[in-house]
């Protein structure tokens, strides 16, 4: 144990070799000889250009240390003949799986030989009956040879609660070869067998788009135009391209568009992973009364359709009057994603003289936006992040006061909290 832990320390930097995928919990019973004993494996895959020799690297569970050796029993070929054994040389770029050696051995209990093998799959296992002394749901695991690669699943060195079950059957994929064993970095299998053994990892499909906010007017006058705001995440593990959004006024709130409730529809271009965007609909309620309006994601390749759906409740014709932000905070550090607050406002008299102002929470006035007469109640004002002379403020808490006044009609005011930003 210390010496894993020395290597780990010295030579934890990259790996030849990546642990990609654990199966750790296989479908049936447990114990010895039943197929959640005999079913475990661990799938490597070589993220080098140079052929790496495995023999020699060891893989623990710490409970267990086995060396890897190459896979000798040649009757696997009556079930996968396209497979490659009596090898520990794997190629740049490709794929190994660790079996356990009874994974052929027998029947007892059903779910014999229960995996898909692609041909040219090297075939590995360890040097005695079990991997680890069998592999369980709490297993972290930690590859490493001689020459100081070091790969591991399920963090061995923290103190958290990964890794944990996910389900009989399913194993673990790692997300992005390249990054580190981090919780983040490991997801459910997504495959309708319960893994991936020896080909690319289903969650490498993994698309998934939600819709994160939806903001508009809670009260609207009638018959005036309101800017409705959604905004669209990347949640998945690809860029996603072809999507569209379908705004409409849901009015029996089956989360589905019926016919004649749409308002419009938009369509949107490539969105990168963990990326944004935010789209902008006008619309006009023609009589007074409640308007549930929502979007719904229309993109086939999605593969989580609970966070497609969101819907928010206008109602028209009750204290029109209103202001709002785009965002909380943002960070208008030239980024290109939240340089700017957006300040949005809709009133039902459209003369009047409109104020908006800037504080700090000494209240001190650190910009004027806005100050003068305006002739449409609906309307938006930037905010950069600047002071009236032109200079970056510092990340704090600012206070936007926007004041309305009307002509003939009271004064409509407002003070809005948001967050300033700035990268360190």
């Amino acid at each position: 144990m210390n010496f894993i832990y020395f290597s780990v320390l010295i030579f934890n930097l990259w790996s030849r070799l990546v642990i990609n995928e654990v199966m750790s919990n296989p479908r049936g019973r447990t114990g010895v000889g039943y197929p959640e004993d005999r079913n475990e494996f661990v799938e490597l895959y070589n993220i080098s250009a140079e052929t790496v020799d495995i023999r020699g690297w060891r893989l623990t569970d710490f409970d267990a240390t086995d060396s890897i050796i190459a896979w000798f029993d040649s009757t696997i070929y009556n079930y996968y003949p396209g497979v490659i054994i009596n090898t520990t040389r794997i190629p740049p770029y490709s794929y190994a799986l660790i079996l356990d050696q009874e994974y052929l051995s027998g029947a007892i209990g059903g779910y014999f030989a229960p995996y898909w093998f692609p041909d040219s799959l090297i075939i590995l296992t360890v040097g005695n009956t079990t991997i680890g002394n069998e592999l369980q749901t709490n297993d972290p695991l930690l590859l490493y040879s001689s020459e100081g690669d070091s790969s591991s699943f399920g963090t061995p060195f923290d103190s958290d609660s990964f890794p944990y079950d996910v389900g009989d059957g399913i194993s673990w994929e790692r997300v992005a070869m390249e990054l580190e064993d981090y919780p983040c970095n490991w997801y459910a299998s997504l495959d309708s067998s319960g893994g991936s053994p020896g080909r690319e990892n289903s969650i490498y499909n993994f698309y998934d788009l939600a819709i994160v906010k939806i903001s508009a007017p809670s009260q609207v006058a009638v018959d005036s135009l309101v800017n409705i705001l959604m905004t669209i995440k990347n949640t998945g593990y690809r860029v996603a391209y072809s999507w569209r959004v379908v705004f409409f006024v849901d009015q029996n709130r089956n989360q589905a568009e019926d016919f004649g409730e749409r308002i419009t529809e938009r369509w949107g271009l490539g969105l990168d992973i963990n990326a944004e965007t935010t789209l902008s609909v006008l619309w006009r309620a023609s009589s007074s009364g409640e308007y549930p309006v929502a979007g719904l994601i229309n993109y086939p390749e999605d593969r989580r359709s609970d966070n497609n759906y969101r819907m928010i409740v206008i109602r028209a014709g009750l204290n029109p009057q209103t202001i709002w932000l785009s965002k909380n905070s943002f960070s208008p550090d030239n980024d290109l994603t939240d340089d700017s607050l957006f300040i949005y406002y809709q009133f039902n008299a459209p003369q009047g003289k409109l104020l908006c102002l800037v504080y700090d929470l000494n209240g001190r006035k650190v910009r004027k936006l806005k100050d003068q007469k305006i002739f449409d109640g609906i309307g938006t004002i930037s905010w950069d992040g600047k002071s009236d002379n032109h200079l970056n403020l510092p990340t704090g808490i600012y206070i936007i006061y926007v004041e309305y006044k009307p002509t003939n009609q009271p004064a409509v005011t407002k003070k809005i909290p948001v967050s300033l930003i700035r990268k360190l």
